[in-house]
């Protein structure tokens, strides 16, 4: 049988000390996000006159928004360990399948080009069949690419403006500052229409694109 715990008192807290230790709080802001575009989709787009290498830079910076990764337990019930207690045991680490980001669209439309690029690589659209071919009305044959050609690795680094040159906090705190998400097997699952209007534009238009991935493993990183 377990040990039983000894139950914490509570103890007061100066408010100056409150202070330094609740007042420190992250802001979602502050991100960075970086694609590794895989090679059989560069060379794609390299065949219809794109290249990620001129691009890649700028779409990475237009990532205005995005949810981080979840992840949860699956579990099981046992009810019968213990008269009238129903206990929900873990058994298997389970992790959401999509994660959601929102670009915006440059007026070259480069951001769109790119996923609409690696979106036809998935589908087999001017891979197997020139996109002419799409445009008759009397196909509708798709043969999808290996799935190991078109899956990529997504990085999105969490950090904040309180960093000094060398990578420190600028208080000296000696925890690292930033938190990478390293999104193991993504791919663009699903782009989302956008609404064109006439009228007096009041904002950029904005694309978002939902990615599917198998995992995700984040740590703590120093930043250079």
């Amino acid at each position: 049988m377990a040990a039983s715990q000894s139950v914490p008192d509570p103890r007061p807290i100066k408010t100056s000390e409150l202070k330094s230790r609740i007042l420190n709080v992250a802001l979602p802001n502050t991100y960075a996000v970086r694609f590794a575009p895989p090679g059989a989709v560069q060379s794609f787009m390299a065949g219809r006159g794109e290249s990620y290498n001129d691009i890649g830079a700028d779409i990475e910076l237009r990532c205005i928004g995005l949810t981080t990764p979840g992840t949860s337990f699956l579990t099981h019930s046992v009810a019968n360990d213990f008269p009238g207690v129903v206990q929900e045991i873990p058994y298997r680490r389970a992790y959401e399948s999509s994660m959601d980001m929102t670009f915006i669209v440059d007026n070259y439309y480069n951001t769109q080009v790119f996923f609409e690029n690696w979106i036809d690589y998935m589908s087999g659209v001017g891979v197997e069949q020139s996109r002419d071919t799409y445009k008759n009305s009397s196909v509708a044959n798709y043969r999808m690419s290996y799935y190991s050609d078109y899956r990529t690795n997504i990085y999105i680094t969490k950090f904040e403006k309180d960093i000094s040159n060398n990578g420190n906090i600028r208080d000296s705190r000696p925890s690292v500052p930033g938190l990478r998400y390293t999104i193991i097997e993504a791919y663009p699952k699903q782009i989302n229409s956008m609404e064109l209007s006439y009228g007096a534009a009041e904002d950029f238009l904005r694309m978002q694109v939902t990615f599917g991935y198998s995992r995700y493993v984040s740590e703590r990183v120093k930043l250079q």
